[in-house]
């Protein structure tokens, strides 16, 4: 009963750690856009993207695997 406790409670805490960053690419985006910096609110969007997609893996798990006789 402890362990699930923990691990929700660890899930929870990465959960929240992870908002701040995606609320700060949005809002940059947003400031951007008003500022008429269109080009800069594109940039802050698709990094909002890739961070989303890709955020919680490792470097080495985005790349493909390759198999060694080939």
């Amino acid at each position: 009963m402890m362990l699930q406790t923990t691990t929700e409670a660890a899930t929870s805490a990465s959960e929240q750690d992870l908002r701040p960053r995606a609320r700060t690419l949005s809002w940059m985006a947003s400031l951007s856009v008003a500022a008429g910096e269109l080009r800069a609110a594109e940039g802050y969007l698709l990094e909002l993207l890739a961070w989303c997609a890709f955020g919680d893996r490792e470097p080495d798990a985005a790349a493909p695997a390759v198999a060694n006789g080939g």
